[in-house]
């Protein structure tokens, strides 16, 4: 158990120890190419998900309320391993207009950055791009 929790903390201090908002190219959902560091500017809350995950559902139908009470953040559905059909399909069944921007990282680059521990998981990254946290789960600040 202990050799478990040693390697969960280390994971977490490793992904902790980022400092900037990458420059991952992704797609939206109407296909095209962005950069994920194009978003620094305003507070960033970016939950991340794919379809597999357990709770995304209900977290993705809360993300519209919260774009709209937290002005001071970009709120940011960032979808990995999954493709931009796959996105768009995936709000459809769930009834989602996205009231939020909706990033598609098909190769899931963001890991390559920020070891993503938990999925579904909420990474907040402050006006200049800078790392501040990141949580199991959808985190509402």
């Amino acid at each position: 158990m202990f050799k478990y929790l040693a390697l969960f903390l280390a994971l977490f201090l490793f992904s902790c120890s980022k400092k900037e908002l990458p420059n991952i190219k992704v797609k939206t959902l109407d296909n095209k190419d962005v950069y994920l560091s194009q978003y620094k500017g305003k507070k960033l809350l970016m939950y991340i998900w794919s379809r597999t995950c357990v709770g995304h559902a209900e977290h993705l139908k809360e993300l519209s309320l919260l774009a709209k009470e937290k002005k001071e953040y970009s709120i940011i559905s960032y979808a990995v391993a999954m493709g931009v059909e796959e996105v768009i399909k995936s709000y459809e069944d769930l009834g989602i207009k996205g009231d939020f921007i909706t990033l598609v990282d098909t190769e899931v680059k963001f890991n390559d950055y920020y070891t993503i521990v938990f999925l579904p998981s909420t990474y907040i990254f402050d006006e200049k791009g800078k790392f501040i946290a990141s949580y199991p789960g959808l985190y509402i600040p």
